[in-house]
């Protein structure tokens, strides 16, 4: 200790003008990195234990760049520690950091603020936060660094500034800085603020630019409409990411998109987010951009959209995408999809869903109802601008209707606004209803349709229309022809079946009859049918045949009519081998 003037008092105290304590490495006296500095414009000290006391204008030096400024300060020698209770304000590189009490381990270069802390760090060195910043638009390249900045130049820019309630440590080795702060913590930036327990900072000693920053105990990131919440939030300059963990879940939320799981990593300048394990997320749809509420219904209701998934996900802003795996399940109003492998892509404004593409494993549930309510395929695909969804199956996709029907086919495609589906390719239709007669057992009232080209189905009609080779079974009948149209009853059974052009009947309950026409209708709740032709209807029964307009089949009763000025024509065993 030193001092421009020194008086000796009568309580065995020096008094001292301009003092300066200065303190060296017991190892290495010349190494300046680690000498300390304190000067004040008052100084006592005890001629007996040497302790001190410093007060108006006490300035630490703790190195060439960083000060400590409080108003008075205690010195002892003993621990090569000082102390106050007083304001204190820290002033460094890109820094400045006030606080209420102080305390400095001279010796192993580490700090305490007491309670109050706050430090404000300039933005351009000190970024700590971690989300992308709106407005940038796709294909962002974050620009470079600019080695040239003067600091005035950085004073321009949008400063950090970081607070807490309890003591903030300030530990400083070879490699880092490094800061703690305790107790309500709160760093802000901007329109961003991130509440914690605890924050702790790693700045790089010589440069004094923040490396990593940790911030743990209920975090609580928030950036305009965008909130984080978990246990702890990391980030990390070098890749300019951030890690959000919870024990139990993670919240990631905004407006219209909310992230949640144990785990989340933010890449800031690639726009980007990955989570590695299980989680969900929820899609609001955008209301603005939906012309039917605009107009039509007013009072309609667009539910969320919720996806989880036992794998990972994957989003990347700048493409509008995300990428889910393993155990997928897909909610969205009264629909359930579920997949091994779920692609998404959303609309440049807002994160209404412009396509997404499942594959393996594919699952489909529909509680609406109508023709089917669950559906398997290989792989689904949907886009908003044709508002169509394609089902696809190797060999072939299955629709279902609880245990009543099954439809089967390599292609299914579902138009939403049209309300109608399409089958394309070789395919069938099995209803297993109570058909004509009530009592019967399911197996022989079952009806089963086949096509060659397609099944077209409308469900504002509540018609199905089969196309080329179509055979209808059911029991022990039989209905082929080119087209054939089936209607939807009440109950959503085939009610009413309608062929027309090569029309072939065969009803084994009327005793192996036969008939050839050109236009056939099948009332199912009556059991019969009306067959017609053109110029006339042909009937074939025990070896003889019946030209008609008109022939009636009648299985529930077992008889054959018909009308329009018949004629007969016998057909003898070896005319009738001859057309067999």
């Amino acid at each position: 200790m030193r001092g421009k003037n020194t008086f000796l008092l009568e309580n065995d105290k020096y008094k001292i003008i301009e003092p300066e304590i200065e303190l060296m490495d017991d190892e290495d006296p010349g190494d300046e990195a680690k000498r300390v500095i304190i000067t004040s414009d008052i100084g006592e000290m005890d001629k007996i234990s040497n302790e001190g006391y410093l007060s108006d204008n006490v300035v630490v030096h703790l190195d060439k760049e960083t000060r400590l400024y409080t108003e008075n300060m205690q010195y002892s020698p003993g621990n090569k520690s000082v102390h106050t209770d007083e304001f204190v304000t820290i002033t460094g590189t890109g820094l400045v950091i006030t606080g209420k009490g102080c305390e400095v381990d001279l010796a192993n270069r580490k700090m305490w603020i007491i309670k109050d802390a706050e430090m404000e760090m300039d933005g351009v060195k000190n970024d700590l936060f971690f989300m992308y910043e709106e407005g940038l638009g796709q294909g962002h390249v974050p620009e470079a660094p600019d080695m040239g900045k003067t600091v005035e130049d950085e004073k321009t820019e949008e400063k950090t500034i970081i607070r807490s309630n309890g003591p903030l440590v300030f530990d400083r080795d070879a490699d880092f800085h490094v800061m703690t702060f305790n107790d309500n913590v709160e760093a802000a930036k901007g329109s961003t603020t991130v509440f914690s327990d605890k924050l702790v900072i790693f700045l790089d000693a010589e440069t004094k630019v923040t490396k990593q920053a940790i911030a743990s105990g209920n975090v609580l990131a928030s950036q305009g409409s965008k909130i984080a919440k978990g246990d702890t939030l990391s980030w990390d300059a070098n890749t300019q990411s951030a890690i959000l963990e919870d024990a139990k879940k993670a919240e990631f939320i905004r407006d219209d998109l909310s992230i949640y799981a144990a785990k989340m990593i933010f890449y800031k300048n690639a726009n980007k987010i990955d989570v590695p394990c299980a989680g969900s997320l929820r899609i609001k749809p955008n209301e603005k951009n939906i012309p039917e509420k605009k107009t039509a219904d007013a009072d309609a209701k667009y539910e969320m959209i919720n996806v989880k998934w036992e794998g990972k996900m994957n989003y990347m802003g700048d493409a509008r995408e995300a990428i889910f795996e393993e155990n997928i399940e897909v909610r969205r109003d009264d629909s359930l999809l579920r997949c091994d492998y779920l692609y998404v892509t959303f609309n440049d404004n807002n994160y209404d869903l412009k396509s997404f593409d499942a594959k393996d494993k594919v699952h489909i549930v529909d509680k609406k109802g109508g023709l089917w309510n669950e559906a398997v395929g290989d792989q689904v695909a949907w886009d908003a601008q044709s508002n169509a969804t394609v089902l696809y199956g190797t060999p072939f996709a299955i629709l279902r209707e609880g245990n009543t029907r099954q439809i089967i086919s390599p292609k299914v495609t579902f138009f939403e606004n049209e309300e109608k589906i399409l089958c394309e390719g070789k395919g069938s239709l099995y209803e297993i209803g109570k058909g004509m007669n009530r009592t019967e057992e399911t197996d022989k009232t079952g009806i089963k349709v086949t096509w060659l080209k397609k099944m077209e189905y409308d469900s504002v009609i509540k018609k199905a229309g089969f196309f080329e080779e179509v055979l209808v079974s059911q029991s022990g009948q039989r209905l082929s022809g080119d087209q054939i149209d089936a209607y939807m009853g009440a109950n959503g059974e085939i009610s009413k079946i309608i062929t027309a052009g090569n029309v072939y009947f065969y009803s084994e309950d009327l005793g192996g009859s036969e008939g050839f026409g050109t236009f056939f209708t099948w009332d199912l709740p009556k059991n019969m049918g009306v067959l017609t032709g053109s110029p006339k209807a042909e009937l074939r029964k025990e070896g003889s045949r019946t030209f008609s307009e008109k022939v009636y089949f009648n299985m529930a009763e077992g008889r054959i009519t018909w009308e329009g000025r018949p004629h007969w024509q016998l057909i003898s065993k070896e005319a009738g081998n001859a057309d067999k």
